[in-house]
């Protein structure tokens, strides 16, 4: 039987910090990777609406991959999100790590074992809206920017 996830959730936020290990010589590939996906307008990464945050950082003089994020939803439909939407980018960018599964994210049950096995508990986890979707956020801020704008035309 699988180990149980050490992921918290409040609310229907949750969360996950993966500390995996690079292979050697790796970081500079990766940071390009990285960098590439931070300023691409199809970045993979805005294929998963429920994502609050998500981080990834080199660290440890180049040894290791620090992942952390929050999210809507449960770990496991948040890792086959990845599976099923974004796999290529999470490939490009897990594929730097040491043990990363042959098949990819593709093969999810060798991906969530891998993350689990990478995984390391959160002593304090903070959602500011605990009880709201990413979805939910937006809607507020087009209700609010509406709003602005209604208030502004009044004069």
């Amino acid at each position: 039987m699988p180990a149980p996830t050490i992921s918290k959730t409040i609310g229907q936020v949750t969360e996950i910090t993966v500390i995996a290990p690079l292979k050697p010589g790796s970081a500079a590939s990766l940071r390009q990777v990285l960098g590439a996906l931070q300023v691409s307008p199809d970045s993979p990464i805005k294929q998963i609406s429920t994502i609050h945050f998500a981080r990834w950082v080199v660290i440890d003089n180049d040894q290791r991959l620090l992942f952390t994020s929050n999210f809507d939803g449960s770990w496991e439909t948040y890792l086959r999100d990845f599976s099923q939407k974004t796999p290529d980018g999470m490939d490009r960018i897990f594929g730097h790590c040491d043990g990363y599964p042959a098949g990819g994210c593709r093969d999810f049950e060798a991906f969530k074992e891998y993350v689990r096995k990478h995984q390391v508990p959160t002593d304090l986890f903070y959602a500011a809206y605990p009880e709201t979707s990413v979805k939910g956020v937006l809607e507020a801020v087009r209700i609010k920017a509406l709003t602005d704008e209604f208030l502004q035309k009044l004069g």
